[in-house]
């Protein structure tokens, strides 16, 4: 049956009308698409929901990554106080989906039952009765249920907020996410996003260094010098990146399949000069997520730094293909790499003298970016180098016309 009415789950009442749950911590309010995927899995009775049942129910119309639907089960699941390595209430399928590992019950008697039963002068007096006891008792719980509530709450909030500065890669935005990451870990310990984040952030403090140092373009990458220069041995470094690979275990261990965990592990595992375990760590996370292009973009990075560059630019056009199936819900965080990505692609088919398969992804960023300054001057250039000065010309004088600059195809 459609659990949309009240039911209980274990020491849980559960309300979806108003997004409640109610149990040992007191009552807590969950994310409409959290309560969705609660009442789905009660629906199943125990029998395993898959992953594609889920986003068609869920998100119906929308294409949801892993990482996505990961963090909706971690949020039920931190609702209900039920850890992900010794759960009781939500059970991961490996590869297949999500089950209910308590039964549900519907409630004994509802309020509606009731009131046909008791007479309304019965119902007036007790009223008045439990107002008079619940008031006083009120104010001495209600500063410990919203100790039990707002932290998890807050911490969510943190993590978002450091997100957004994390993947604008550059020094000053990469310290206050550190700053809120560790904020939410003061207000919930286990939480994978800020443990994984976390490590992240450390670990390019290291391999990137001081603000001067921060390069100015997306898309690149500092793995590469950190191995060839024996970075991960040095001792302040090697103490920091062993820290950011214990925080990125911890990350994996609260949640196993949070892809962005094993992503943290890798990361870290890269700047030590574990290219091989790195590997490993990064195909676990889109084994688990195949649009988890992070993962992809860090694969390339290691493939390109052993000398195998044809590997290494297939699973940088792979990245760019998981950021197009990802865009629309995460667009803040995808956006400032879409284009550099993009441009990284055209760039290496030109200096592998493909210069066919360059123009289509000059012109594949300029679809989506039609005034890229960089794609326009680069593709102006390499259509010039191939004896197609006309066309130059025209795609030049097409945007200058457009947006009023004539120095838009001038290299920067």
């Amino acid at each position: 049956m459609p659990y949309r009415k009240p039911f209980l789950l274990g020491d849980w009442r559960v309300t979806p009308a108003s997004c409640e749950v109610a149990g040992p911590g007191g009552v807590q309010e969950v994310e409409p698409k959290v309560m969705d995927l609660l009442c789905l899995l009660a629906e199943a009775g125990g029998e395993v929901v898959t992953r594609e049942t889920v986003s068609e129910r869920i998100w119906p119309g929308v294409t949801v990554n892993e990482d996505a639907m990961g963090r909706c089960v971690w949020k039920l699941r931190r609702a209900l106080g039920d850890p992900a390595r010794n759960p009781r209430y939500v059970g991961t399928v490996p590869k297949r989906g999500y089950r209910l590992l308590e039964p549900v019950r519907a409630m004994p008697v509802s309020a509606a039952t009731m009131a046909r039963v008791v007479p309304n002068w019965i119902w007036g007096v007790l009223g008045a009765l439990l107002i008079l006891i619940a008031f006083p008792a009120f104010w001495l719980v209600r500063n410990e249920v919203a100790a039990t509530t707002a932290p998890a709450s807050r911490a969510l909030q943190l993590v978002d907020r450091a997100e957004g500065f994390y993947y604008q890669f550059e020094f000053d935005s990469n310290e206050a996410a550190m700053r809120l990451y560790e904020a939410a870990l003061a207000l919930e310990a286990d939480n994978p996003a800020a443990l994984a984040g976390l490590a992240n952030t450390i670990t390019q403090r290291v391999i990137r260094g001081d603000a001067a140092s921060w390069a100015s373009e997306l898309g690149t990458s500092r793995i590469g010098q950190a191995v060839a220069t024996g970075l991960g041995s040095q001792p302040d470094a090697a103490r920091r990146l062993a820290r950011a690979e214990a925080l990125a275990r911890r990350a994996v261990a609260a949640e196993p399949d949070y892809a962005l965990g094993y992503r943290a592990v890798g990361l870290a595992l890269s700047a030590q000069g574990a290219l091989d375990a790195a590997i490993e760590a990064y195909n676990q996370a889109l084994t688990i997520d195949p649009d988890a292009w992070e993962a992809w973009i860090n694969l390339s990075d290691l493939h390109r730094i052993r000398g195998d560059d044809a590997l290494a630019l297939t699973y940088l056009e792979r990245a760019y293909e998981a950021m197009g199936r990802v865009y629309e819900t995460r667009t803040v965080l995808v956006r400032p790499w879409y284009s550099p990505t993009g441009l990284l692609i055209a760039r290496r088919h030109a200096e592998r003298a493909d210069p066919v398969t360059a123009e289509l992804w000059y012109r594949r960023v300029l679809y989506w970016d039609p005034y890229n300054r960089d794609a326009m001057a680069e593709l102006a250039a390499l259509l010039r180098s191939n004896g197609d000065g006309s066309a130059a010309d025209a795609l030049c004088a097409e945007g200058i016309a457009r947006i009023g600059d004539p120095t838009l195809c001038e290299p920067r």
